[in-house]
């Protein structure tokens, strides 16, 4: 039998593709680029269906996913969630969505073979989640929003995708439709996306400041560097000063229209990276609309494109491999920092409102990198300027996901602190150099009694 025969065998439609689901299974979804009709659908067989465990990055709203308002489905469906956004961030405040954080580098598959490791992406039930239509040969891209989907479609015990005809095959991973057990095609003219977000576009005097912390983070990246730039605005905001740059290369978790940019310009061309010379390598192309005109065009950009690369999340941050990449510079926002320069990322004390991702295997392959460094970005203070972000100890509960030891340089906006190799007294004082200058005087007296002797 032919793949074309194969692939009409295979069709089912969006409700018979919800319906596939029994009570008991465990249930994973794409990240990006949802299957938004078949997932609404099983929202709609709660009264059929319980205990089944549902775990995606949910970056799109069902009703499954605010148990309050919908009590009704608490006993068909447990939510699982790796990573929180706005979506589910009420319900793992309130324990209804069930927080189980990790960090990508280590979710390949292949450790999760060892029967006491943890499954949180694969050897699932059912896997839901896009592919472009097939080529000549009957393969299909996973598209650029990637994420975890290549590694999850190989352990899934049943693998069930949704043919989007808009979905951009790109360079990278792919799958054959012998591989996949069941396939749902969508009308050529449903769009690919949808509110698909990861960030916003911030207020005009957050990105103000953030301009002044991605300027002074711009002086510490060299010609020909290899950059990971993470999600967030002061993150970002070092786009546009790098302009003056030579040889730059990318290799991130995630890329955006900018870099595509930078690529146009001449700025990014990756002939220094000693790794995927010449390629840029992500996960994901992050798209803020995809009705803007730069998403299209980016969209339209990598399609085909041999100059990037896109493959699965857990690849992409291997702290082996990262490590491996000469000059690979890191570049992520964190939340608040503490004295001793221990980072929170995820937390806002025990409460989680994120994930911790790829930042923490970036941050330490670039530590291991051969000229390599990490820059974590921080607006120093919240609140209109009445809360430091920076502060002498954390409160009890507060989570740190990275240790003191691998705060490599702090920036904010009042400069760049270098922490490598310092002591505890040249870290606090390193670290106050770039708070804000209403909280100097009552962290240096803080640091005084913590550090020094009385």
């Amino acid at each position: 039998m032919n793949w074309q025969d194969k692939y009409r065998h295979k069709l089912i439609t969006a409700k018979e593709a919800a319906g596939l689901i029994t009570s008991g299974s465990e249930v994973i979804f794409a990240m990006m680029d949802q299957p938004k009709d078949i997932m609404r659908a099983v929202a709609e067989r709660y009264k059929e269906l319980e205990n089944v465990t549902m775990t995606s990055h949910w970056v799109e709203d069902y009703p499954f996913l605010h148990p309050k308002q919908h009590p009704e489905m608490t006993k068909a469906f447990r939510i699982k969630d790796p990573m929180t956004l706005r979506n589910t961030r009420e319900g793992v405040r309130d324990k209804t969505i069930d927080y189980q954080p990790t960090v990508f580098g280590l979710s390949n598959g292949y450790r999760q073979e060892e029967p006491e490791r943890g499954r949180l992406y694969h050897y699932k039930d059912f896997f839901y989640f896009k592919l472009t239509p097939p080529d000549e040969n009957g393969r299909c891209s996973f598209g650029p929003h990637c994420w975890y989907n290549p590694s999850v479609c190989r352990t899934a015990k049943v693998k069930i995708a949704q043919i989007d005809p808009n979905l951009a095959w790109v360079n990278g991973e792919y799958v054959d439709i012998d591989d996949i057990d069941y396939l749902v095609e969508m009308p050529d003219k449903d769009r690919v996306g949808g509110s698909e977000l990861l960030g916003m576009t911030p207020p005009a005097e957050e990105f103000e400041i953030a301009q002044v912390i991605g300027a002074n983070a711009a002086s510490l990246i060299n010609d020909g560097d290899t950059l990971q730039i993470g999600v967030g605005t002061a993150a970002e905001a070092i786009r546009d000063f790098l302009g003056d740059k030579n040889d730059l290369g990318i290799d991130s978790e995630v890329i955006y229209s900018y870099t595509i940019d930078l690529v146009k310009r001449g700025v990014v061309n990756g002939k220094r990276k000693n790794v995927d010379t010449g390629i840029v390598t992500a996960a994901n192309l992050q798209l803020y609309g995809y009705n803007q005109p730069e998403s299209i065009e980016s969209l339209a950009y990598v399609r085909n494109n041999p100059g990037f690369l896109f493959r699965d999340i857990s690849t992409q941050c291997n702290v082996g491999r990262i490590a491996s990449q000469n000059n690979m510079v890191a570049i992520n926002n964190i939340l608040g920092v503490d004295l001793l320069g221990q980072v929170v990322i995820t937390h806002l004390g025990p409460t989680p409102i994120s994930g911790p991702g790829g930042q923490v295997d970036f941050c330490v392959g670039a530590h291991y990198s051969r000229g390599g460094r990490s820059i974590s970005m921080l607006k120093s203070t919240a609140l209109d300027n009445t809360v430091s972000r920076i502060v002498p100890t954390f409160e009890a509960g507060t989570v740190v996901m990275i240790p003191m030891v691998y705060l490599d340089y702090l920036v904010t906006e009042y400069g760049v602190a270098n922490l490598d190799c310092k002591s505890r007294r040249e870290r606090a004082e390193a670290i106050i150099s770039v708070a804000h200058p209403d909280f100097r005087d009552e962290l240096t007296q803080a640091a005084r009694k913590m550090f020094y002797p009385e």
